[in-house]
């Protein structure tokens, strides 16, 4: 992975809801506080398109980027939210699970931080499966090595949906 693939993970993600539409401003700064949200890798082909809900145009976008201008682990990242956003799960899957096997054996990447961008998004792609209690281990895996406030509000949103399933106040 060359030096300024890193860079970009490292500096810049965009976030984005689970649902059919962007929860986000041009700034990048949440619009809303319901939804899961994701993580993009900035510099990926396609990233703006996935941002804008275009999503289809950006998953071909950074499926048809070379090996040479995207490492796998941010494409598998952006893969992940834009096949989630699709509703397409079985590719969503194999997408999220790719991210984070990469996150896994990237030792050229100087951050846990950044690994935190797969778990969290595929701990998205689990709750949409209805893998609730693989989903909390993703969102506690991503918010132990991360303190971002987007890792704390998916761990605490779970948290509070699980807890209140629990006592029958739903």
């Amino acid at each position: 992975m060359n030096k300024n693939i890193i860079t970009g993970l490292i500096s810049a993600t965009l976030l984005l809801t689970a649902s059919a539409s962007v929860m986000a401003d041009n700034q990048g700064q949440q619009i809303s506080s319901n939804a899961y949200k994701m993580v993009l890798v900035e510099d990926v082909p396609g990233v703006d398109a996935l941002q804008t809900g275009h999503v289809e145009e950006g998953l071909n976008a950074t499926l048809a980027a070379s090996k040479y201008t995207v490492d796998d682990y941010s494409r598998n990242v952006n893969l992940c939210a834009g096949y989630v956003q699709m509703s397409d799960m079985e590719k969503a899957q194999k997408a999220c699970s790719a991210a984070v096997k990469s996150a896994r054996s990237l030792v050229a990447v100087p951050s846990m931080s950044v690994r935190a961008y797969a778990y969290n998004n595929r701990g998205v792609m689990k709750l949409m499966n209805h893998d609730n209690l693989g989903a909390l281990a993703d969102f506690k895996r991503a918010a132990k090595v991360d303190n971002s406030s987007i890792y704390k509000h998916n761990l605490e949103r779970l948290e509070a949906a699980l807890n209140t399933a629990q006592t029958g106040t739903l």
